[in-house]
């Protein structure tokens, strides 16, 4: 294996993810140079091709930790952040889950008046610390340390008791036939019961997520209302949720 191509595995290691531009110009070559090393990486099963990029096949069933996936994509995490909070109104009742574009929207709610908020997040309830004007319902259960989650059969079940206007979730990947997946068996079951009562099921994922499936699955592509991204999506992906109905919402 050339040397390039190292480098390449060692960006990804180190990213988790990283776009085909990104990869061009980190190492002075053309992006058909870097298309050409992702194929002949992703035949000897080295990476996994996703959407404007790759990830290593080591990060389809290990979950970055949450202080790597914090810094990673800021920009791009940011940008579905802000267009999600359009979607937010004053008066109601939102979910959040615990992963990192989760905690960039909560940055750009803190103005919205009479705001409640259900987090599973530890980050997510520290940044609101200062913002008297969001009320923050946490559930009980025991602190995942590495994720900085509260998790477990308590925080399930009194989850299932919960009813909101909207649930924002991160997801690990998504793929036309998987659905929607993640890493983590505890953070899967939270997501699911706060899905289960969510009027409005809001996925937010950046273009690292199509067409990738993580660990195990938490529910079909149909139940998910509208997806807020950062890209323009795949053609198998942008055709399924045409025929689904799904809402959209690119920059």
């Amino acid at each position: 294996m050339n040397e390039r191509r190292v480098n390449i595995i060692s960006i990804l290691e180190k990213t988790g993810f990283a776009s085909v531009t990104l990869l061009a110009e980190s190492l002075g070559v053309s992006d058909m140079t870097i298309r050409r090393d992702l194929d002949y990486l992703e035949e000897k099963k080295k990476i996994r091709r996703v959407h404007g990029g790759a990830v290593t096949v080591e990060n389809c069933n290990r979950e970055p930790a949450f202080e790597q996936r914090a810094a990673n994509l800021i920009e791009e995490k940011r940008n579905i952040a802000r267009l999600a909070a359009t979607l937010v109104e004053s008066e109601t009742t939102i979910a959040l889950d615990s992963g990192s574009t989760a905690l960039e929207l909560v940055r750009c709610l803190v103005d919205i008046p009479q705001l409640t908020i259900v987090t599973s997040s530890i980050h997510i309830m520290n940044l609101c610390l200062s913002h008297p004007n969001i009320q923050i319902l946490v559930p009980p259960g025991h602190l995942r340390p590495h994720e900085g989650s509260i998790v477990g059969s308590e925080t399930v079940e009194f989850l299932h008791t919960i009813h909101v206007d909207q649930f924002f979730m991160g997801v690990g990947g998504i793929d036309s036939k998987a659905g929607i997946t993640e890493y983590n068996m505890d953070d899967i079951a939270v997501k699911k019961a706060l899905a289960a009562n969510a009027k409005q099921l809001i996925v937010l994922a950046d273009a690292s997520k199509f067409n990738k499936i993580t660990f195990a699955k938490i529910c079909d592509l149909d139940l998910m209302d509208c997806l807020v991204t950062n890209a323009t999506l795949p053609k198998n992906l942008q055709e399924l949720f045409d025929d689904l109905g799904t809402m959209v919402l690119t920059p």
